[in-house]
């Protein structure tokens, strides 16, 4: 997405799984990440909030039975100048209707 000279990456992340289901997230899930929370043996992964994704990670919501405090919408905004608008794709508002998370959002200006 490039609006206004700022572009946007979408994810959804769940932010407190064990190893396993860090290892079958990112087996089924195309574009999925994870990394190690170090200090509790936790990990963090995300995935892209995209149409093709977006049953997926419902489906891996449910079946794994993720808190809601255990994961989030995270928006990365990335600009080149300090001033921008950034506009939020519907899939997002589509998501909230499943799974009621939070959003938390980075901004970098480049």
């Amino acid at each position: 997405m490039n609006i206004a000279n700022t572009e946007a990456e979408l994810y959804f992340r769940f932010l407190n799984l064990d190893k396993f289901q860090a290892y079958s997230l990112v087996r089924e899930m195309f574009g999925s990440s994870y990394e190690e929370q170090l200090e509790n043996n936790r990990y963090t992964a995300k995935v892209p909030l995209t149409k093709q994704n977006f049953e997926d990670i419902n489906d891996y919501f449910v079946r794994q039975r993720i808190d809601l405090q255990a994961c989030d919408i995270f928006v990365v905004a990335k600009s080149i100048s300090k001033v921008g608008i950034v506009e939020i794709p519907p899939i997002v508002n589509k998501m909230l209707k499943y799974i009621d998370c939070q959003i938390t959002f980075e901004f970098t200006a480049v």
